[in-house]
């Protein structure tokens, strides 16, 4: 795998940025070392092929979805880092993945 995650969100800045910096911190506590960026969804076509986990705020489309199928990336929802509803189950399958 990839050891890269990346989180999108429209602007790559306020959500996306939020969450990654909330996954960031919670690898940090499991001493988990694996890269997690914020991107804009304008460019995610780019950012997939060095992605290994893709975490999306708005459902992607039908094509960024094909893309990942392809490249063998996991796909996850990131709203349940912002409000902690789900968190724990999300967060455990991403780590089986990076561990």
């Amino acid at each position: 795998m990839k050891k890269r995650l990346i989180v999108a969100c429209g602007s790559g800045v306020a959500t996306s940025q939020t969450i990654a910096s909330k996954i960031a911190s919670m690898f940090e506590d499991d001493g988990i070392s694996f890269s997690v960026d914020a991107v804009d969804y304008k460019s995610i076509q780019s950012e997939l092929p060095s992605t290994g986990i893709y975490v999306y705020v708005a459902q992607p489309d039908e094509d960024v979805l094909e893309k990942a199928e392809e490249l063998g990336i996991a796909v996850f929802p990131g709203i349940p880092f912002l409000t902690g509803m789900g968190v724990e189950n999300v967060y455990s399958q991403i780590c089986e993945l990076v561990k």
